[in-house]
C-alpha cells in the first residue's frame, strides 16, 4: 500500500473513532430526553436507516444488490450494531464517555486479535505479536485509569453531597 493510502486510512480510523465519541454523547442526550437508552438507541437506529434509505435512493451506492444469497449469520453485524450502541448508553452513563470508549476499544482489540489468531469467521490467520500483546497491556492500563477517575470523581462528590456528571 502506498505511504499515502496508508495515511489517509490511518486518518479515516482515526475520524471514525472520533465519530464514535461524539455519537456516544448524543446518544446519551438522547437518552435523557427519551428516559430511557433502548429507546435512545431506537431513534439512533431509525435515524441511520433513514438516512441510509435516502443515500439508496439517490442511488449513492451505484450498481449493488440485495445480498438475497450471502449466508444468514452475515447478517449478524446489525445484531452487534444494536447491542454496541445500547450497551455504550449504560456503560457510558456509569463509567463516562473516555472510559465507555476506551473499554469499547480494548474490547475491540481483543476481539479482532482472536478473530485473526485463530482465523474465525473466514479471516486470514496471523498470528499474536509482541505489539499486540503490549497494546492489549496499554488500552487495559487505560480503561483501569479512565475508570478509576471516574470513580474517585464520584467519591468525591458523594462525600460533598452532590453527585458527579
Amino acid at each position: 500500500m502506498p505511504p499515502a493510502a496508508l495515511l489517509a486510512a490511518v486518518l479515516g480510523t482515526l475520524g471514525a473513532g472520533l465519530g464514535l465519541s461524539v455519537g456516544l454523547v448524543f446518544n446519551v442526550r438522547l437518552a435523557r430526553h427519551t428516559g430511557h437508552p433502548v429507546l435512545a438507541s431506537l431513534v439512533n437506529f431509525l435515524v441511520a436507516f433513514l438516512l441510509t434509505s435516502l443515500l439508496a435512493l439517490l442511488g449513492v451506492l451505484g450498481t449493488s444488490h440485495l445480498p438475497v444469497h450471502a449466508p444468514l449469520w452475515v447478517f449478524g453485524g446489525g445484531l452487534v450494531g444494536a447491542a454496541y450502541v445500547t450497551m455504550t448508553l449504560f456503560t457510558a452513563r456509569a463509567l463516562g464517555v473516555a472510559a465507555s470508549t476506551a473499554g469499547v476499544t480494548l474490547g475491540q482489540i481483543l476481539g479482532a486479535r482472536l478473530i485473526d489468531a485463530y482465523g474465525l469467521l473466514g479471516q486470514q490467520t496471523r498470528p499474536v505479536s509482541g505489539a499486540d500483546v503490549l497494546g492489549v497491556a496499554l488500552l487495559f492500563l487505560a480503561v483501569a485509569l479512565l475508570s478509576r477517575e471516574r470513580l474517585a470523581g464520584e467519591q468525591a462528590a458523594s462525600e460533598q453531597g452532590g453527585v458527579a456528571q
